[in-house]
């Protein structure tokens, strides 16, 4: 495969409601540059995560209006978010797509990515050397600390919330938090609970976590999971926080039913937001409306918290995404993958062909495995 001597990467708006985040900042142009790549940039991305366009044009990049200029002009595009149908007709064959994807529930987007012959690399799929999706755990710790940030907000009497302070305040009692799962978000959530001054109970189902949580969090109390156990606990909560991720069809972990335990203006913050996920009166809610109440109870259900944080959840997610990127600048596509298995793992689509188990077992269509493109390249 003849790859281009310098790649031109590009940096698109993210037009994904709600989405404030950058997938590169004026440094990363630098860099990039720094490497012998060409970078264009669409004026006002960065605008929502404090990245003028001014500071980029002064890094190098070059400033183009629409989303069509930056897809036609480069043969990387470096995102943040999936692609969007008003993105579908802009793929082509020559792209290298460098992103979140999360093709299992998106058909239109795979028939597009694999119509369109690209090479799209997720960035959710990607594993370090112990088996870890490293890319997914900053955007997950920031979600469970915004959780937290969240519900400070939406405890305030402005809200129809419980009008409790969540930071600890002599004399009177703290806030009562109940974290569902202990993962990375979960932990995080409960590290920025307990530093507020909450009472904190984390529930974790699996037995090695819940004693590394004990050891971690030596100030929350860790529970392992039963219904009977959660229906105790609720009557007394203020804020539930939700952290995990559910499969459809499983039973629920909070039913409606158990919400007529809770008191009038206490509140669900429910991290995985998934409509068929833990919480079975979950919706899903947006920035613009992200509260709604359901017998007597408040529910947030926004998909992307980090966005909130779109400054933070830059720095953290361009960094943590560069290395792959570094090496693509440098070395070219295929020499990248044939030098990193994090890279690699990371492949989703290959130039017509889904790649690996995931897309076989959720769509039902034919794919290639791993192994098949260190073949290719």
């Amino acid at each position: 495969m003849v790859e281009p001597k310098s790649l031109c990467v590009g940096i698109p708006g993210e037009i994904k409601p709600g989405e404030f985040r950058v997938a590169g900042t004026p440094e990363h142009v630098r860099r990039l540059l720094g490497l012998g790549c060409p970078v264009v940039v669409q004026r006002g991305a960065g605008t929502g995560s404090g990245f003028a366009d001014e500071d980029y044009a002064a890094a190098g990049a070059t400033l183009t209006d629409t989303l069509h200029d930056v897809y036609e002009q480069a043969d990387l595009l470096w995102k943040v978010k999936e692609i969007l149908p008003d993105e579908f007709d802009l793929v082509q064959g020559k792209h290298i797509i460098y992103t979140y994807l999360h093709a299992p529930p998106r058909r239109e987007m795979t028939r597009v990515l694999l119509q369109s012959g690209c090479v799209a690399i997720a960035y959710e799929e990607m594993l370090d050397s112990e088996g870890r999706h490293f890319a997914l755990a900053p955007m997950s710790r920031l979600a469970g600390v915004g959780a937290v940030v969240v519900a400070g907000q939406f405890c305030q009497a402005l809200y129809q919330g419980c009008g409790k302070l969540l930071f600890r305040t002599a004399g009177v009692e703290p806030v009562s938090m109940t974290i569902l799962g202990g993962g990375v978000a979960g932990s995080a959530a409960a590290g920025a609970a307990l530093s507020a001054g909450a009472n904190v109970m984390i529930v974790e189902a699996n037995p090695q976590t819940a004693r590394e949580l004990e050891g971690t969090h030596p100030d929350a109390t860790v529970r392992g999971y039963s219904e009977a156990m959660l229906r105790d606990a609720l009557p007394t909560t203020d804020v539930l926080i939700n952290c995990v991720m559910w499969m459809p069809g499983d039973s629920k972990l909070v039913t409606r039913d158990m919400l007529a335990s809770m008191r009038e203006g206490s509140l669900i913050v429910d991290v995985a937001a998934d409509p068929n996920g833990a919480i079975e009166t979950t919706q899903t809610t947006t920035h613009d409306e992200p509260i709604r109440i359901v017998d007597g109870v408040l529910h947030y259900a926004v998909q992307n918290i980090p966005s909130l944080f779109a400054n933070t959840a830059t720095r953290l997610l361009s960094e943590v995404t560069w290395p792959g990127l570094e090496r693509i600048a440098r070395d070219g596509l295929c020499t990248a993958l044939r030098g990193s298995r994090s890279l690699l793992s990371g492949v989703q689509f290959w130039r017509g062909q889904a790649v690996g188990e995931l897309l076989a077992e959720t769509q039902g269509i034919a794919t290639i495995p791993h192994e098949a493109i260190e073949d290719l390249v």
